[in-house]
């Protein structure tokens, strides 16, 4: 079975006001970066949900300085 060597998934957020949507960008082996998301519900959702709860991300700040990362 082939191993892909380089990332796939580059960075991950979320949109304020967007519940149960994931926004990623992933990049072609040639490169070529594309904006792409995924709803709640879906396996790869739980995997990006993990990773980014696992470096403290929750959501967007909200713009209140009590609750900015």
């Amino acid at each position: 079975m082939p191993r892909i060597s380089n990332p796939v998934v580059l960075r991950a957020w979320r949109h304020r006001g967007e519940e149960g949507k994931i926004h990623y960008m992933a990049v072609y082996a040639d490169g070529k970066e594309r904006h792409l998301h995924v709803n709640a519900g879906t396996p790869l959702y739980d995997v990006l949900d993990s990773h980014l709860l696992a470096q403290g991300y929750t959501g967007p700040k909200s713009g209140d300085p009590a609750t900015e990362e």
